[in-house]
């Protein structure tokens, strides 16, 4: 299929577009780009190398390791998702919904980094997760009314 064709399907689909660009899909975007982009800088912190000198001084021998500069592209990514949530949600509505970033990045430390989450983080995870829903089930009978 050529790229013309591809787009003119795309085109004739706006519902999977509307989809992408409404902003509460934006907020999980946002959440799980930053989730990756906290992974990846912590695995660009482990796998920089030894460096002598004022980079190592001042802490920035990770900017030496590839997966640190993806992890930078991860968080940019996220900044552009979150400008456009903050273009049509109150602030005071999507800040506690991007806060679902506090159980993303414990479940992926634990699963990509092999990292040991205790007991009583995983309560607090829970107690986030409440909080989440707490906020989005007034949001949504909101959302029907309109």
């Amino acid at each position: 299929m050529s790229d013309v064709a591809q787009l003119a399907s795309t085109v004739r689909r706006p519902g999977v577009l509307a989809w992408f660009v409404n902003p509460y899909v934006q907020i999980i975007n946002g959440a799980l780009l930053d989730t990756c982009g906290e992974i990846l800088l912590k695995k660009g912190a482990i796998a920089s190398p030894t460096a002598q000198g004022w980079l190592s001084v001042v802490g920035l021998t990770p900017l030496a390791s590839a997966w640190t500069w993806i992890g930078i592209v991860s968080y940019v990514l996220s900044l552009v998702s979150w400008l456009h949530v903050l273009r049509s949600v109150p602030l005071s509505v999507a800040f506690p919904l991007i806060n679902v970033v506090h159980v993303f990045v414990p479940v992926g430390a634990s699963i990509f980094l092999h990292e040991h989450v205790s007991g009583k983080r995983w309560l607090g995870i829970c107690l986030i997760v409440l909080g989440v829903f707490a906020i989005i089930k007034p949001l949504v009978k909101a959302e029907e009314k309109l």
